[in-house]
Parts: structure tokens; C-alpha cells; sequence
């Protein structure tokens, strides 16, 4: 009798933890991140563009409406997303021109977020761009992905993919490029449903060459330059972008199939600002891609986790790319492998209880090219050189009125810690 008692209590608590274990599985992450997509242009955010499934992510989820990159150009927000630290740390504070920079990229000693996730035990996956490095030792391979399909450079025909990596190797993928992404991305949710994972699906959409899936090689029209600005392209940009969220349903749809939808954080954004695609109409900030005005970094950004985010709420906080970096780690549980020197800050409490998210100063730099720019609350400002602009954003959103004349107190105050940041922000610190 005693060992049946036994053997019954030995039960019932394996039953408990195991029941607090699969309770406390810790969450899969997928980092969906768009291609010089701006606000402006998605409905979302009352654009010309209707990407039904990326504002069902809104309505079921966090829709930001304050969210920035680190910089107005893709290689320096990927390098701080991937770091949790300004771009200026570790060197890359311009685009990466593939092959004629041999020596810019991440170096593999410095921590980024995929490795605190595989050291974690997470199956790690890219697939799409990377342009945080052209050659082998800046592979992505080398810095927490277990897998890697896609291109390192900034951007790729959609159509011909010969210059593509299959981790090291140099290997076509056939196929139209946001097709590829999505269908690796689905497969590899597929492959890893009984394992925590983290995905960063990083697509060529919408960067030009603009070119939808018909424009295959065969097919195109000699003399015309998929890359300009025009209303034929305007037309395929629109596709793509459409195409692009398509593909985020795609994936959405498969963490539900498998009874993973509450079990995994989905974050969808942008790397910059747009390049001006979007009609005249639409445009309701000052510049864009290459520009320290609000067009060039404020992007679109939501969250999605149904059951853990409050269905349908808006953030108005600023917040930016390299803050993703604590916030996922602590989210899952492994905050304390992250490095003790992070610039980002975690949201994770705003995200899944609404609590407040503090002020502080941000700095987008790029110097010498745009000089730097800075967020105190609302006041922006932009100083290259001798030249000093100053905007209040809640009043004047669309950066028009410099009035850096009509406040001394806080222009000298912005452009001392503008200094400061310069002098201590550098390659190394």
C-alpha cells in the first residue's frame, strides 16, 4: 500500500513539472524585416498600400507608431539590431559596397542576438539579406546561424541568384527572391516545431530592382531601368510590397497550423525610411532613405503574439531597432548571457503590459556624410558641420520650422550631448 501511495505521489509530481515545464517553454522569436518599406506607404499608416495581413498583425497585436532604425541606411540598423549597440561600435556606419570593402562587417568576436539564442539552445536561422559583411569571415555562419540561405550584398535580382550562399557556398537559388525567403522560413518552422527557434526573415522587398515575379529574365523589356522612380514601377512596387505581406501571412498561417501561434513573438519592420515611391499625398514626413529627417528612419514596426500582447493596442513611445536586442532575450528567459555593455533597452513590460517605456536620448549618427541627429522627447535635431536645425515633432511633425533660434537654452544643451556622443560613441567603446 505504502509503495503504491508511493509511486502514485512520484506521479502526480512528475505530472506537475512537467507540467510547469512545458508552461515555461521558452518562446520562438521571428524578426520579419521589409527592405526600404516607409510608413507612408502602408494603409497601416494610412499609406496607398493595403497589406491586409500585416494589419492583422496590427489588430491582433502592437502596432508602433514611434519606432526607429538606428540609421537611414541598411548595413549600420542591421549591425545594431544584430548588436544591441549604435552602429558607430562597431565600424559600420555606411552602407557595405559588397566586394570593394573587404575589410567591413561584424567581426565574429563581437556577441550578436543569434548567438545568445543558440548558446541558449535555439535553432537559428537567416534567410534573405544580410549586408552586414561581403567576405566568408563575416558570414552569418560565424555569427549564431545554424542556417543561412540568401545574398550578402544590398540588394539582388529578384530572378538570377548566382552569387547567393548556402551557408559558406556560393550556390544558385532558384526562384523569385521573396518567394525563397518565405518558403526556407516556412520549412524551417516546419522542421523545429518541438524546438524553440529564432528566425530573421530578411527580405529584398521592397529595395529595387523593382521587379515582380513575371519580370523574369526572358520577359523583360530592353531599355527599361527597373530601378527609377516612374509609375510603371510605381505599379510593381506596389505588387511587391502586396507580395511581401502574402508572405507574412504565409507564415503566420503555418505557426497556427501548428499550434505555435501563442507560443512564438512575431516582430515585423523595416531596416530605414522610404525612397519615395509612395504619391506626393502620402508623404507625411520630411525625406527619406539617406536622410537624417524623420522619413529616413521612422518605419513601420508591429508585434504579434496572440495571448501574450493585448490584442489591438498602439504604442506611441519612441523606441528603435537595437532596443530588439534585450527586449527578445528577455522575453525568452536568457537576458543574463547579454553583453553588459547594450545601448538598447528592453521593452518587454510596454510590449506585454502596456507599462510606461522611459525617455531617454538617441542619436542617429552618420558622419561625415548626414552628420547626426538626436531625439530628446519630442525635440529633433540635426547638426552637420556649423549647420544646426532644431524641430518640435509634436508640433510641427513634418520637420518644416527650424526654430533653433527660438531656443537657445535647448539648442546648446542638444548640441553638447550631440558632442559628447560623437566623442564617446567610436569603433572599439
Amino acid at each position: 500500500m505504502l509503495r503504491m501511495l508511493a509511486c502514485l505521489l512520484i506521479s502526480f509530481c512528475c505530472v506537475v513539472v512537467s507540467g510547469l515545464t512545458h508552461a515555461e517553454s521558452p518562446p520562438n522569436i521571428v524578426v520579419i524585416l521589409a527592405d526600404d518599406l516607409g510608413c507612408c506607404d502602408m494603409t497601416l499608416y494610412n499609406g496607398w498600400v493595403k497589406t491586409p495581413r500585416i494589419e492583422q498583425m496590427a489588430e491582433q497585436g502592437m502596432r508602433f507608431t514611434d519606432f526607429h532604425t538606428n540609421s537611414s541606411v541598411c548595413s549600420p540598423t542591421r549591425a545594431a539590431f544584430l548588436t544591441g549597440r549604435y552602429q558607430q561600435r562597431v565600424g559600420i556606419v555606411d552602407v557595405i559596397v559588397g566586394s570593394r570593402e573587404p575589410q567591413s562587417g561584424i567581426s565574429p568576436s563581437i556577441p550578436t542576438l543569434p548567438r545568445v539564442f543558440k548558446d541558449h539552445g535555439y535553432a537559428t536561422a537567416l534567410f534573405g539579406k544580410w549586408h552586414c559583411g561581403y567576405q566568408d569571415q563575416y558570414n552569418p555562419v560565424h555569427h549564431g546561424f545554424d542556417e543561412f540561405v540568401g545574398f550578402l550584398n544590398g540588394a539582388t535580382d529578384y530572378h538570377k541568384h548566382g552569387a547567393w550562399r548556402v551557408g559558406l557556398e556560393k550556390k544558385d537559388a532558384p526562384g523569385y527572391s521573396t518567394h525563397i525567403i518565405t518558403d526556407r522560413s516556412v520549412e524551417f518552422i516546419k522542421r523545429n516545431k518541438d524546438n524553440p527557434f529564432f528566425l530573421y526573415v530578411s527580405h529584398a522587398a521592397v529595395h529595387n530592382p523593382y521587379q515582380t515575379v513575371e519580370d523574369t529574365p526572358d520577359n523583360r523589356i530592353k531599355g527599361e531601368n527597373p530601378n527609377q522612380i516612374n509609375d510603371k514601377n510605381r505599379d510593381k512596387y506596389r505588387w511587391m510590397l502586396q507580395d511581401l505581406d502574402e508572405g507574412v501571412g504565409q507564415i503566420l498561417d503555418t505557426l497556427h497550423d501548428l499550434d505555435l501561434a501563442e507560443k512564438t513573438l512575431v516582430v515585423f519592420l523595416s531596416d530605414n525610411g522610404a525612397v519615395g515611391m509612395s504619391p506626393k499625398e502620402f508623404r507625411k514626413f520630411r525625406g527619406g532613405k539617406f536622410s537624417h529627417y524623420e522619413g529616413g528612419h521612422r518605419v513601420p514596426a508591429v508585434a504579434w503574439w496572440p495571448g501574450k500582447i493585448k490584442a489591438g493596442v498602439q504604442s506611441d513611445k519612441l523606441i528603435i531597432g537595437f532596443d530588439l536586442f534585450p527586449t527578445l532575450t528577455e522575453i525568452a528567459g536568457i537576458s543574463k548571457s547579454n553583453p553588459e555593455n547594450l545601448d538598447g533597452t528592453s521593452f518587454k513590460t510596454h510590449l506585454l503590459e502596456q507599462k510606461d517605456f522611459p525617455d531617454r536620448d538617441i542619436f542617429f549618427g552618420y558622419e561625415p556624410k548626414l552628420g547626426t541627429a538626436m531625439r530628446r522627447g519630442d525635440w529633433k535635431m540635426i547638426v552637420k558641420e556649423e549647420n544646426v536645425q532644431l524641430f518640435n515633432l509634436e508640433r510641427d511633425p513634418r520637420e518644416l520650422t527650424d526654430v533653433a533660434d527660438q531656443h537657445p537654452e535647448v539648442t546648446q544643451a542638444m548640441k553638447q550631448a550631440i558632442e559628447r556622443f560623437k566623442t564617446n560613441v567610436t569603433v572599439g567603446s
